[in-house]
């Protein structure tokens, strides 16, 4: 039977609740103290350094969501699902529990004045930006680092997957951080050389993380300004997750650098969430919608876009699109190509 609007609009309203009891989850280890089997409640409670009365409430909780199971003699277990809120698991999501649970939950509470000015509503919650909170609360940066690098490792591995790399021979990943996409391709393709270009305090990480990957033969770490310049010299340049952080105005200035930069031959690579040219009335809230709301709440005029608005957008700075790979995640690869000019 179809769900009456009152239900609908009930389940909206209450759905902070099972995102608060994964946060407590997360936040509890609950999932750290189970790993080697059950538990009593009163184990738990003492595990998780908690008192037992509320552990038996959150249990109760825990358990209708699927994410945990208790049997006749009390006993508590890990579903498929609750194992992944564990800390050292494979596919762990505990940092994104514990972000999108704390500080993202906050500024998603202050949504109707970022609505109202245009200003994230994280900096009204916590009084500053965004990655100035996260440089002096490092329990919030670690977790925010560790859900961009696990949201990371699914649409790389797809990327690389699906586009045809035939013919490059260098690649510049711009903004590439700690160089996790660069790496994969290399390490996929290892007749190609690359390097990571990201702000100097940044590729610090991306060095370590290239020796311990043993690619540090094959990609180099430049620091500076994607604002300023780029160095020249590569054929194919990626920007994965960059575009969507700036107005139209900054990716303007990327995009020159880009331009710039790249041989009269070369490539860009696009990847990010596509906006859908027209919204479609679902049950659910669709992933680019929602990560576009994300990043009004958090990031003020930082926005995702339609592939109509990449085309405008590249078109504007002297590309054009050559191919679009739609990926299982829900990203996609723009492949754009340089205009003669």
């Amino acid at each position: 039977m179809q769900a009456t609007p009152r239900e609908q609009l009930s389940e909206l309203l209450f759905g902070f609740m099972p995102a608060q009891l994964v946060h407590a989850m997360a936040r509890l280890q609950i999932a750290d103290q189970l790993a080697d089997g059950p538990l009593t409640v009163a184990e738990l409670s003492s595990a998780a350094d908690a008192q037992p009365g509320p552990m038996r409430r959150l249990v109760r909780g825990l358990a209708s969501v699927g994410l945990v199971e208790v049997d006749s003699d009390d006993r508590v277990s890990l579903t498929e699902t609750g194992a992944l809120l564990g800390s050292d698991v494979r596919g762990s999501m505990r940092d994104m529990a514990l972000h999108f649970g704390s500080e993202a939950f906050s500024a998603w509470g202050k949504l109707d004045h970022s609505v109202r000015t245009g200003e994230p509503g994280f900096e009204v919650v916590f009084d500053e930006p965004f990655f100035s909170y996260t440089k002096h609360n490092p329990e919030a940066g670690a977790a925010f680092d560790g859900t961009m690098t696990r949201m990371s490792q699914g649409v790389i591995a797809q990327a690389v997957a699906a586009y045809d790399f035939v013919g490059v021979t260098k690649i510049l990943d711009v903004g590439g951080g700690r160089g996790h996409f660069v790496a994969a391709v290399l390490e996929a393709h290892p007749n190609l050389e690359g390097a990571v270009f990201d702000q100097p305090h940044v590729v610090e990480a991306a060095a370590d993380y290239l020796s311990r990957s043993e690619l540090g033969d094959r990609c180099v770490v430049i620091g500076g300004s994607f604002f300023e310049s780029l160095p020249s010299g590569f054929d194919l340049h990626i920007l994965k997750w960059i575009l969507h952080d700036w107005n139209d105005e900054s990716c303007g200035k990327i995009l020159a650098s880009c331009r710039a930069a790249l041989p009269a031959d070369g490539r860009l690579l696009v990847v990010e969430r596509l906006l859908p040219e027209e919204t479609v009335t679902s049950r659910t809230l669709q992933p680019a919608i929602a990560s576009d709301l994300n990043m009004l709440a958090n990031f003020g005029d930082a926005v995702e876009r339609s592939l109509a608005d990449y085309e405008r957008l590249l078109r504007d700075s002297g590309f054009s699109l050559a191919e679009v790979i739609a990926l299982q995640s829900g990203f996609s690869v723009l492949d754009f190509r340089p205009q003669p000019s």
